[in-house]
């Protein structure tokens, strides 16, 4: 009786406890920033090139949706490309093994604050895309009625 009791506790707890996404690899941005993941095969993909253009041109929108942009080359190594994250060894492997991207070109995929995956895309992409897609985002709804949006 007692075994079933402590399981059926322990299972109420793992279904009231908020389950994130994240999985380990970017547990520091929950709750702070969102996340753009560009894996690409490699740091030659003109691609990532282009899409790395289409950002720089709209960082302040990056800054005011609370957005860093990393990238991973080849299941390997993970760099922040636009703002500031802890990327440790290993970050690039557990980033391909939870996201899948494309074993070909450019794979975007958006992470929210609170760490699930909101969007994917394949090829270089319109940053405006990704921006309309967070802009109706619940937090970012939030931010933007407390006035906190970039701060």
């Amino acid at each position: 009786m007692k075994k079933f009791l402590f399981l059926t506790l322990s299972v109420v707890i793992l279904m009231v406890s908020p389950v994130y996404a994240f999985a380990g690899p970017l547990d520091d941005l929950i709750g702070e920033k969102r996340a753009i993941l560009l894996f690409t095969k490699s740091r030659s993909e003109a691609s990532l090139d282009r899409q790395i253009s289409l950002f720089s041109k709209q960082r302040f929108d990056l800054d005011d949706r609370d957005t860093v942009v990393l990238h991973t080359v080849d299941g390997r190594n993970t760099m922040a490309v636009f703002g500031y994250a802890r990327v440790s060894d290993g970050t690039g492997r557990q980033l391909a093994q939870i996201y899948e991207p494309a074993r070909n070109g450019l794979t975007i995929v958006l992470i929210g604050k609170d760490g699930t995956e909101k969007g994917r895309w394949q090829g270089v992409t319109d940053p405006q895309i990704i921006f309309d897609l967070i802009d109706t985002m619940p937090m970012r709804k939030q931010e933007i009625e407390s006035g906190a949006a970039g701060g």
